[in-house]
């Protein structure tokens, strides 16, 4: 009897032992790190998603892009005609959405920084450019004047969750930083889900967190201006992401030429009413949010580079890289706090 009870209680610690070595090969597998490579259209543009993650982490990851990619497509797009920003524009006064008002939000504080070079009440012009879904308008400077009444981003403000506006015919337009801010929301739920080693890029605007396979840093280029829209994006110069984000604003790809020859680029001067024309072709942004660094981006874009190095020089902890045309050649100017960090092909 003592004999088949100790047999027994061999037995029985074997079989823990065994259950105990496939919990414990199940619990390594769990914590197994792949990489995951996601890619698609949003906002007219492609995004190009890489992260590193276990299977459980990894479980909704694209369903839960999906989600969210239309919640944004449904609250920010002018290309979405039932979405809420059109809703707004069209004046049926809705209740506002914590997406639109976080944009909104960003949108207004970048305006003040950037002393109203960034204003997202330049809807109404966009449209009479032709740079949404309306026709393309021939534009006066008598109309373009008229308009001018109707901008302002001190005449917009929420309340209550409604959009207030001084004017009924102003229109709003967050292009120049949905993007962005889609970069930051996807990057923001895949640290919600424990993830911590990703790059994020929707149409150019990029944020990168923790560090690729083998521990190497995410790197990103600088595309280089385009001859038009269609043109192959090549890069020459490279930049090493650490918990950062980099959006390039340039006036090169977005651009229609009108009845008259006249270049009208999608970058349009809140004071002036009109497209830039100035020889600065692009912007980079450096910073930790890709909300902020797109929607300075454009502002630096729209004040040229004489006026964007006078704003930086008050403002010396932000990094922008800018490429110009002059003296017919490609010339580039990079805020000394950056200079070292960019690298060339």
């Amino acid at each position: 009897m003592n004999r088949y009870l100790k047999l027994t209680k061999i037995n029985n610690l074997f079989f823990a032992l065994i259950a105990l070595s496939t919990l414990v090969l199940a619990s390594c597998k769990d914590n197994t790190t792949h990489k995951y490579t996601l890619d698609g259209i949003t906002q007219g543009s492609y995004y190009h998603i890489v992260y590193l993650a276990t299977d459980k982490q990894n479980e909704t990851v694209k369903e839960d892009i999906n989600k969210l990619l239309a919640q944004i497509d449904n609250s920010l797009s002018l290309w979405n005609e039932g979405s809420l920003i059109n809703k707004i524009n069209n004046n049926q006064n809705p209740n506002l959405d914590s997406l639109f008002i976080d944009c909104f939000n960003w949108s207004q504080q970048i305006s003040l920084l950037s002393n109203g070079y960034l204003d997202c009440t330049i809807g109404l012009l966009v449209e009479k450019y032709g740079f949404a879904k309306k026709e393309k308008q021939a534009l006066t400077q008598e109309t373009i004047d008229s308009l001018l009444q109707f901008v302002g981003y001190k005449k917009v403000r929420i309340e209550n969750q409604k959009l207030l506006k001084t004017h009924p015919q102003t229109k709003i337009d967050l292009n120049a930083i949905a993007q962005g801010y889609t970069t930051d929301r996807i990057s923001w739920m895949l640290k919600g889900k424990g993830i911590d080693n990703f790059i994020v890029d929707i149409g150019g605007e990029v944020r990168a967190s923790g560090a690729k396979e083998k521990g190497k840093n995410w790197l990103c280029g600088i595309e280089q201006p385009a001859k038009d829209s269609n043109s192959e994006r090549s890069y020459t110069t490279y930049l090493e992401l650490q918990n950062q984000a980099i959006v390039t604003s340039g006036s090169y790809r977005k651009y229609y030429t009108d009845s008259l020859g006249n270049r009208r680029s999608h970058a349009i001067n809140p004071f002036t009413g009109k497209s830039v024309e100035h020889n600065l072709l692009s912007v980079s942004v450096v910073d930790s949010s890709a909300t902020f660094c797109d929607g300075l981006a454009t502002a630096l874009l729209v004040m040229g580079l004489d006026k964007s190095k006078v704003f930086l020089s008050k403002h010396p902890n932000l990094k922008a890289h800018f490429i110009y045309f002059e003296n017919n050649q490609y010339k580039t100017y990079t805020t000394p706090n950056l200079k070292l960090n960019l690298k060339d092909s």
